[in-house]
């Protein structure tokens, strides 16, 4: 019997390997199906956003509610008024208002001096250890707050705009058109 001894530099082809090109071919089909997923996952951030935004909104309005019912008024604000000023970083000084009267002092870590008529997360809140905060929106902005004291208040967040460009992507308190 003899017994054929391959040579060391020369290996046996085998039937089951990958060519380079199927190999790209599959890069490429996983990179296409990356980029659609990861650019869907965008969107969806922002859908989630928009929720959020929607119930925060309506937790706000159902506070301003329960303030009016027991003092008989809203919780007065008439600096960011939504038909004239679009200026989401002047919306700070509505918002410290609406938050001290709506949960009693103007600390999120601090002891209610009044009733609290709303207990916000603090991701909804500007600062947890400093004095004077104000809620703010998913995307990080004050929400507007805006009401003379007898009428409903107008509470609304621009969206994530910090430019006036219509109103078109607002969530707000009162129906749009």
């Amino acid at each position: 019997m003899t017994t054929t001894k391959i040579h060391p530099a020369r290996q046996r082809k085998s039937g089951r390997a990958f060519t380079l090109v199927e190999l790209l071919g599959v890069i490429v089909v996983i990179g296409i199906l990356a980029g659609i997923t990861l650019g869907g996952a965008g969107a969806v951030r922002r859908h989630a956003a928009v929720g959020q935004a929607k119930a925060e909104i309506a937790a706000l309005e159902a506070a301003c509610a329960r303030y009016q019912t027991e003092l008989g008024f809203y919780p007065s604000n008439a600096s960011a008024n939504p038909t004239t000023a679009f200026n989401p970083s002047a919306y700070s000084g509505a918002g410290t208002a609406l938050f001290t009267n709506l949960f009693g002092t103007n600390q999120f870590n601090r002891a209610a001096g009044t009733k609290r008529y709303f207990e916000p997360k603090a991701s909804m809140v500007s600062s947890t250890n400093a004095a004077n905060p104000f809620f703010i929106d998913p995307w990080g902005y004050a929400y507007g707050y805006y009401s003379d004291g007898t009428s409903a208040p107008l509470i609304w967040s621009t969206a994530g705009q910090t430019a006036q460009t219509g109103t078109n992507k607002w969530i707000t308190s009162w129906p749009r058109n």
